[in-house]
């Protein structure tokens, strides 16, 4: 049987699939900010960012929980010849996630935001734990809680990710940004 997000990825009723890296993340590369390392895309979707990341250089791994994606994350990669390992992988499951060995960066767009409490978002964080190598970097996307959006994923609230994080991640910078959808918030960390 399908889930919710194989649906989403098959039907192309996944309106955060842009298709296109995200733009904080070209800036980044295109400046040096980052230098290639071994990254972890948490929830790549259809691998518009592990992609972009390998095509310069980058050691990319992504995993998400739907299959349906990954197989598009696949496609994309080899249209573009680029190496991508890609994971089929729930991020709460920490032992699972262990297994990958650790990583200079992980990103996420889009999965600690879906997550629908904070027993989860803990086991994610968790996960993060086992596979960030200390020193690492992380960069997360979430939308922002709010009163004017009933649909959609539950978002983040504003001091959310500094309590949540504050006890292992140094949070270097923490910015919202505006989307037609929601808001959004830009948290890089170090860990």
């Amino acid at each position: 049987m399908l889930s919710f997000w194989d649906m989403a990825y098959l039907t192309g009723l996944a309106p955060w699939d842009s298709g296109e890296p995200l733009r904080e993340l070209v800036e980044m590369v295109k400046r040096g900010m980052i230098k290639p390392s071994k990254v972890l895309d948490i929830g790549c979707g259809t691998g518009s960012n592990v992609v972009f990341l390998a095509s310069k250089g980058f050691e990319t791994h992504g995993l998400d929980i739907s299959r349906v994606a990954l197989a598009k994350a696949s496609k994309r990669a080899a249209a573009k010849g680029v190496k991508c390992f890609l994971h089929h992988l729930d991020f709460r499951d920490a032992d699972k996630v262990s297994k990958l060995g650790d990583f200079d960066l992980a990103i996420d767009v889009g999965c600690y935001h879906s997550l629908p409490n904070g027993a989860d978002r803990l086991r994610y964080i968790n996960s993060l734990n086992k596979v960030l190598r200390k020193g690492g970097e992380y960069f997360l996307w979430c939308f922002v809680r709010g009163k004017s959006f009933s649909w959609g994923p539950p978002g983040v609230y504003e001091n959310e990710i500094e309590q949540n994080y504050r006890e292992r991640y140094d949070i270097l910078e923490s910015h919202r940004i505006n989307t037609p959808f929601r808001d959004m918030l830009f948290t890089t960390c170090v860990r």
